[in-house]
């Protein structure tokens, strides 16, 4: 005990010391100035700490648990150290991040304590995996749950039969492209075929060093339109200002911006306003359907539409799809245009959610009735994951931990239980768990993968590791490297975003 006690000591020093000195840096203003060598004390404390606390009698759970914590201290020492953040942005984020990582800290620290004092034994890790897997089960009917409601609601319904071709708006399909030889051609076909009367497509080449802009050009004699876009000025993203391009260009009552690799029915569009105008929307997203072949892309798809789905719906977050989505112009400027978003990596989700409080934005999964499909490569799927999961969470280390381990204990656990485990005690609320989880997962799936569901269902538990990596692959790129799209650096403009006053 008394060995356990020194050991106990030499971890608890360096590590308060170091959490210690991450708040100071983000209060003070005199160490502030001076963050750049304090970091450099800080990693070394942590690196210490870490050594120490294998010598400790905690559970292996728990000093895995306490490793993580400690490598997060290290990556914001690490951001210090770089500093490629915004100076107000760096300091406060800083400051929140070591002011959960000290609470966390003396909470467990508070537990072993007070269990060493009591004489109390610690609860054994049957009941705690018991614990967990229960509240995987209430987790995975909550979400199956959500899953249900929202493929029932969220779909074409409520369409005015009665309206006549002549009382329809006019419509701008507006398609920002880059580097997109590969698919546009066969997105620019199913758009072509489009059966709606009052409809122009306009194709923005946005500085592509391939085929592009013949590719745009080539279709001229079938009324698309291109539009030749500039380099990203400063403080844009590329696609942002492509948007806005394309905006200024339109002339449609109504825009439908489309990716390159989504392709429409040719009564997609007619459909579409339709429902717009029966349910009074301002603004529509569409999750499109897969319907090509076997892939990567379609067997191994990352989860980011799935949480769209499962996740409930609040104000503050609304499910929204970036591949295809519709809004009147009018309410697109009202709402200050793509000025208003110009480093949101998300730009829908702004006008979405202030539309969504006054009933004016729906989000729809698509079907056979509307025909909207993607066919996004895996190595895109992958891209859009490292561009778009860190600023999910606000780009905010501490809540990224906290993420990991709300995906780890809670999806991915219950399947390693069931796997491993042969304790009918563990085995059986592991299986109910897994059961609910992959239940709603399939409705997922066997809407939007029209042919290779099967297969995309049982590869469920790679998904949710292959998550996990994107999750934390997603912030040591935003943080360290560069996050890549079309050929272009995005960290900069996103990292530097400043709240709007």
């Amino acid at each position: 005990m008394k060995h356990m006690s020194i050991s106990l000591f030499l971890w608890l020093l360096p590590t308060l010391s170091a959490l210690v000195l991450l708040i100071v840096v983000g209060h003070y203003r005199w160490a502030w100035t001076r963050r750049r060598l304090l970091a450099e004390a800080i990693l070394a404390l942590e690196i210490s700490s870490i050594a120490f606390l294998f010598t400790t009698d905690y559970s292996l759970p728990l000093i895995v648990l306490l490793c993580l914590i400690e490598l997060w201290a290290a990556l914001m020492a690490g951001r210090l150290l770089f500093g490629r953040l915004p100076r107000e942005f760096l300091r406060a984020s800083t400051h929140l991040n070591s002011a959960l990582a000290v609470g966390i800290f003396l909470v467990v620290v508070d537990i072993w304590l007070a269990r060493q004092s009591l004489g109390l034994a610690a609860l054994p890790p049957g009941k705690l995996l018991i614990a967990s897997l229960l509240l995987s089960t209430v987790l995975g009917l909550a979400f199956l749950y959500q899953i249900l409601w929202t493929l029932k609601h969220y779909r074409l319904r409520k369409i005015d039969q009665g309206l006549r071709l002549r009382d329809l708006p006019t419509v701008t399909l507006a398609i920002p492209a880059r580097n997109e030889t590969h698919a546009l051609e066969a997105c620019l076909r199913a758009a072509v075929a489009s059966e709606y009367p009052k409809l122009e497509i306009i194709v923005l080449d946005d500085c592509s060093q391939d085929r592009t802009s013949e590719v745009i050009r080539s279709f001229a004699h079938d009324g698309v339109r291109f539009v030749q876009g500039d380099g990203p000025t400063d403080g844009w993203l590329g696609k942002n200002q492509a948007m806005r391009t394309l905006t200024a260009q339109a002339s449609g009552d109504y825009i439908v911006f489309a990716d390159v690799d989504t392709h429409m029915g040719p009564q997609s569009i007619t459909k579409l306003i339709t429902y717009a105008l029966s349910n009074k929307q301002e603004m529509v997203t569409i999750l499109p359907t897969r319907r090509d072949g076997w892939s990567w892309a379609t067997v191994l798809t990352t989860l980011r539409y799935y949480w769209q789905i499962a996740l409930p719906v609040t104000a503050r977050r609304v499910p929204v799809a970036s591949q295809c989505w519709l809004i009147r112009r009018t309410t697109l400027m009202r709402l200050g245009g793509f000025e208003a978003v110009q480093q949101k990596i998300i730009p829908e989700g702004y006008f979405a959610r202030i539309l969504f409080v006054h009933d004016q934005y729906r989000f729809i999964v698509s079907d056979d009735e509307l025909g909207i499909t993607t066919a996004k490569k895996w190595s895109s799927q992958i891209e859009t994951s490292i561009r778009f999961l860190y600023p999910t969470f606000k780009r905010q280390p501490m809540y990224v931990l906290g993420g990991v381990l709300l995906l780890a204990v809670l999806f991915v656990a219950p399947f390693v239980v069931l796997a491993g485990s042969h304790d009918m005690r563990l085995w059986a609320p592991a299986a109910t768990a897994c059961g609910l989880i992959w239940l709603g997962y399939s409705l997922v799936v066997v809407r939007t993968h029209i042919y290779t569901w099967p297969v995309t269902v049982l590869l469920m538990p790679v998904a949710l590791i292959q998550e996990l990596v994107l999750l934390v692959a997603s912030m040591v790129v935003y943080e360290f490297g560069d996050v890549n799209w079309k050929g272009r650096n995005v960290c900069y403009p996103v990292i530097r975003t400043t709240r709007r006053r």
